[in-house]
């Protein structure tokens, strides 16, 4: 059967990426599969990676939440919320216990949080309650790692012990996604969606790190819905890959949705087809006499469309079947 061709994103990259933020674009999807991919990525990413949270707190003198803690500003309820916030990192993947202990006057944040016993507070400047002279805390916190939220009274038997606080627990890493859909083109095509996703962390987990489970995830989910490929299939993907490159690279010049200016300066350099221009370097290119920066630019746009790039090096036995018998 004839294969119907696909389009697939050809340029994935990310604009804006620090250890909780990132910003990727992605493009070109074929109408309608920009906002599919999106909100399929944005639905896995929060709630597929696992992190760590709270699940439960032991405060000393006090044994329910009506219960006001000696020597404490806040209320014991508001003194929980705050716990809640907490953002943490347990990098061994196992629940843990650790202390939070301080004397007043004093504002107790979370970095009064002991570390040292393999936990890292990703946020220590989050208020928690406020000492003041002669108070003191003592505070227990379990910590626990597993996906999503999970509710205070919703915590397996034998999770929260004997006389300690149940608390609300989310623990996804995810603090936000959000997606949008904007046109795309391919080539002199302007049919096409480009789609801009945008992470926010807790710095538990990059945002590129947490893109590339939550696509692995999403992969391994789909890839039992479809049976595996019998080998004449996968013959014949390889050999339509292998003609879309060569039909690609046999493009005359005039063909890329370029400047009649630029096209005139490559074929005054005798550059005709594609695979004569893939083959140069930016140096080489900005060697051309008329052929400016932008037009270097637009340049490489063009063959990004087409998945191709400057600098290429092509199998000798293609350039010969395209009749250019080497690097012009």
């Amino acid at each position: 059967m004839a294969r119907i061709p696909f389009q697939k994103p050809k340029q994935i990259q990310w604009e804006i990426l620090s250890d909780r933020y990132g910003r990727l674009v992605a493009e070109p999807f074929e109408k309608g599969y920009a906002l599919t991919v999106g909100n399929s990525l944005r639905r896995t990413l929060l709630s597929i990676i696992p992190g760590s949270a709270v699940t439960w707190v032991r405060i000393k003198g006090v044994k329910d939440v009506a219960a006001r803690i000696p020597g404490v500003q806040e209320t014991t309820e508001d003194v929980l919320l705050n716990i809640k916030k907490l953002a943490v990192n347990v990098p061994s993947g196992e629940s843990l216990q650790t202390q939070l202990e301080a004397k007043g006057p004093k504002e107790v944040t979370g970095a009064d949080v002991t570390e040292g016993t393999g936990l890292e507070v990703l946020n220590p400047e989050l208020h928690i309650a406020t000492l003041e002279k002669g108070g003191a805390l003592s505070i227990e916190l379990g910590i626990e790692v597993a996906r999503g939220y999970r509710a205070a009274d919703k915590h397996p038997a034998g999770i929260v012990p004997a006389g300690a606080i149940p608390l609300d627990a989310a623990y996804s890493p995810i603090q936000r996604v959000s997606y949008g859909v904007e046109p795309a083109r391919l080539g002199k095509v302007t049919d096409y969606e480009k789609l801009v996703l945008e992470v926010w962390t807790n710095g538990a987990v990059s945002p590129d790190e947490a893109l590339t489970k939550a696509a692995g995830h999403m992969r391994d989910h789909f890839k039992h819905l479809a049976p595996p490929g019998r080998e004449e299939e996968e013959e014949e993907t390889a050999a339509t890959g292998q003609g879309f490159l060569q039909e690609s690279l046999a493009k005359p010049i005039e063909e890329l949705p370029l400047p009649a200016r630029a096209v005139n300066a490559l074929k005054n350099a005798e550059i005709a087809v594609v695979a004569d221009l893939v083959q140069k370097t930016d140096e080489d290119l900005e060697s051309v006499k008329n052929l400016g920066e932008k037009s270097i630019d637009e340049i490489k746009t063009a063959l990004a469309a087409l998945g191709l790039s400057l600098g290429m090096r092509i199998d000798p036995n293609l350039l010969g079947a395209l009749g250019r018998g080497g690097t012009k």
